[in-house]
């Protein structure tokens, strides 16, 4: 691993005072306010406000600190099921669910204001992209995938489709015309239950 990819989140431990939560806080308004390279780790101390002996102690580094700011962004979404385990339900209504949940998601107060930091600052310290990756965006469409696949299981997926694939195809058919005008801050151009509708009857097996 590179050592400035940040480490995979670990369960978080017993905090009975919060001063993890306190320093994730911190750190996310700093990050914000701020931007990832010009937040020192004795301006999160500071802020918590903890000891630098503290702050390390539940985060080594400031690549790891980001890695639990973004994983705790994310975790309203991956943490609780996104789907069902199994495929009795209605496909086109769990897929709607799915991206109303997701919708939700984005509208979160800290959530496209840190991709936008990610978008921004990535070039210089890629382990951001990293902790984008493993703490939302991979589970996301692995959850997705997961659920796609017993859907081909069933022959109910489109024909011709990979599971994987698909899962990808559908989130961009989604946020190309939901998500993006949001995190470039201009009007969508297209109505969003139409778009949601057409993204499904191309992943789903129709009549």
């Amino acid at each position: 691993m590179n050592p400035a990819t940040p480490r995979p989140v670990a369960p978080r431990r017993r905090d009975p005072r919060g001063t993890a939560a306190r320093i994730r806080a911190a750190a996310r308004r700093l990050f914000l306010e701020k931007g990832y390279e010009a937040t020192a780790m004795d301006a999160v101390a500071a802020a918590a406000p903890v000891s630098k002996r503290t702050l390390y102690q539940h985060f080594s580094s400031k690549a790891e600190l980001f890695g639990a700011v973004i994983d705790e962004a994310w975790s309203h979404f991956t943490r609780a099921p996104m789907l069902p385990s199994d495929t009795t339900g209605d496909p086109r209504a769990v897929l709607r669910a799915y991206v109303g949940r997701l919708t939700e998601h984005w509208d979160r107060p800290d959530v496209i204001p840190l991709l936008r930091l990610v978008i921004a600052e990535a070039p210089r310290f890629p382990e951001l992209s990293h902790a984008y990756f493993a703490a939302g965006k991979e589970p996301a469409v692995k959850g997705l995938s997961a659920y796609l696949a017993s859907l081909a299981g069933e022959g109910r997926l489109a024909p011709g489709l990979d599971p994987q694939l698909a899962a990808a195809q559908f989130l961009g058919a989604i946020k190309e015309p939901l998500f993006w005008p949001r995190v470039l801050g201009v009007p969508a151009a297209f109505d969003g239950a139409e778009a949601v509708e057409r993204a499904i009857d191309t992943v789903l097996r129709q009549g």
